[in-house]
């Protein structure tokens, strides 16, 4: 392009002034710099897998386990079990109870006699092997029956600690920069993770898990951020589920055979942690998003990353554009320090935004609590524990990918609403069927539509706040949404009442997180709002759904 042309652009657009989107073109939307951040972000996703994930296979308990008695065990476990573990209603041999008898003398005996006295397991318990091969903590220190409440608590802790996490980690973020947040959440991660490994009881192992959920979201998405931040809007999709997709699904679906490898869950605490400090490493080498450093007028810090984007790249800037956008960016900073200061309390001045906005949050809440309890619930369904946990976490891939197809064609609304009541489905079979792989399978099919559900929910919400207060907004939605998860562990061991009730649960949940849809307002193919008001007029949607083009 001509100089003179160039400069004709830039002093035109400079009477509205150039922000970042503009710019990015001159130093590479997606150049080498940007493919060198997504290389980054592999290994992040891989990890923030067995971070979310590592504390399933440290809390497991085999289906099968019973009373141990000391006095039969020179017996088969066969016959340990027929003479001393009592038959419930249904004929099958209870898991918390055993005969009160004095067995030198009922060893004699070659079946129990159903009068004998019966108390709680006095000796501990003995556990499958073939379905769990390795001790857990959970095994270890006898956290069924009576203690199993203990397991639900812990996973509970953590997401406590999610909760902080977003609260605290988000002001990080945005206060102190994407990078420092992003090194504090896998210091807790790695911290968290060591600290589980040498816990004796619970109370330190729910401390340990606190730490650890700190982590949640903030390992991982701080790098979102910061690369959504530097790269095209045109490139945004594909980048934000590409790691997703493929290396959080190679960690989940490798996270099982991990576990099995280990045989132990103290040494599989440290496998899954110990490699965190690759990421630790990574967050020390990685610039700073440089649009944030300048919305904070950190404008000398920013453009020197920008000359380096420019640079590896291989971009020229011109002066003229450089000297432009600087003026514009320390123009644009004093005009957001003179503006009146958006929060949270001004959506609620509107009516129509403060019902959205509650809609959305607890639209979110049923969605991560779902999607969380179909993470979990797979290893009750009954099958090998191991090989259904992978499969079901295949899911992840195809269920980043098909909004990338679809969103858009759809329409967000008749897309969530779908995949809703099709989980729904896919949960209310699993709640009827009686064959494991049958129930297996329908489990698979929900967690596919509940995954597809999380990644539209989570855009759609970001695109019907405005702009004024969309990180406010998307930090209560996300805390809300793991307030709404500290409830999945006791729905999934709500099978101790009923082995069908979580997936009719789930199904439930699902139907009522469907109909909520419903009252959301489109945003395919519609202009972001960037204040309140226009929020205000730009959502007056009828019912079901209205595609604009503004």
């Amino acid at each position: 392009m001509p100089s003179q042309r160039l400069k004709q652009i830039v002093f035109k657009m400079s009477d509205k002034c150039m922000d970042f989107n503009e710019f990015l073109p001159y130093i590479g939307e997606f150049g080498a710099y940007q493919k060198r951040l997504l290389l980054y972000m592999m290994p992040f996703a891989f990890m923030f897998a067995l971070i979310y994930l590592a504390q399933i296979f440290i809390l497991l308990v085999p289906h099968d386990h019973w009373c141990r008695i000391e006095e039969l065990e020179s017996f088969p476990k066969a016959k340990q079990i027929e003479l001393g573990i009592p038959k419930d209603k249904h004929g099958v041999f209870d898991r918390c109870s055993m005969y009160d008898v004095d067995y030198k003398l009922a060893s004699t005996e070659t079946t129990p006699n159903e009068s004998w006295p019966q108390i709680n397991c006095r000796d501990g318990w003995m556990y499958d092997k073939g379905q769990v091969p390795y001790e857990t903590i959970s095994t270890q220190y006898h956290w069924v029956c009576q203690k199993d409440n203990l397991a639900t608590f812990s996973i509970a802790a953590s997401f406590v600690g999610s909760m902080l996490g977003c609260l605290t980690l988000g002001y990080v973020a945005d206060h102190w920069g994407r990078i420092p947040a992003l090194f504090i959440a896998n210091v807790c991660a790695l911290v968290g993770g060591l600290l589980s490994a040498v816990c004796t009881n619970f109370y330190t192992f729910a401390a340990a898990s606190v730490l650890q959920g700190w982590s949640y979201d903030t390992c991982f998405t701080a790098f979102y951020i910061l690369l959504m931040e530097t790269v095209g809007p045109q490139y945004r999709s594909l980048t934000a589920n590409l790691s997703l997709a493929t290396f959080y699904t190679i960690g989940a679906c490798g996270l099982p055979w991990i576990a099995y490898a280990c045989n132990n869950w103290r040494t599989f605490a440290v496998v899954t942690s110990v490699p965190i400090i690759i990421l630790i490493v990574i967050c020390l080498i990685i610039p700073e998003s440089p649009r944030w450093l300048l919305s904070v007028g950190k404008v000398k810090r920013g453009f020197k990353i920008i000359r380096k984007v420019a640079k590896i790249n291989g971009k020229t800037v011109p002066d003229d554009v450089m000297v432009a956008f600087q003026q514009c960016s320390e123009k644009a900073y004093l005009e957001e320090q003179s503006a009146k200061k958006y929060t949270l309390l001004d959506i609620f001045k509107s009516c129509r935004m403060c019902r959205i906005l509650l809609i959305l949050i607890v639209n979110w809440m049923i969605i991560a609590l779902v999607y969380d309890a179909h993470v979990r619930v797979i290893t009750n369904v009954g099958t090998d524990i191991f090989i259904t946990f992978s499969l079901a976490n295949l899911t992840e891939l195809p269920g980043g990918l098909v909004p990338l197809v679809l969103m858009d064609r759809t329409g967000r609304k008749i897309m969530l609403f779908t995949v809703l009541m099709l989980c729904a489905l896919g949960s209310l079979l699993a709640g009827l069927f009686s064959r494991k792989w049958d129930i297996a399978i329908a489990a698979i099919f929900g967690r596919l539509m509940v995954t597809i559900a999380y990644n539209v929910g989570e855009q759609w919400a970001a695109e019907i706040l405005p702009t004024v207060v969309r990180g406010q907004g998307l930090s209560l939605v996300h805390v809300m949404g793991a307030a709404g998860a500290v409830c999945s562990p006791f729905v999934v061991y709500s099978d101790d009442y009923s082995a069908s009730l979580p997936m009719k649960i789930l199904a439930g949940l699902a139907v009522v997180a469907a109909v909520l849809v419903l009252f959301l307002p489109e945003t395919t193919n519609v202009a972001l709002p960037q204040t309140i008001e226009e929020a205000e007029t730009r959502w007056a949607q009828k019912f079901w759904f209205q595609k604009r083009k503004l």
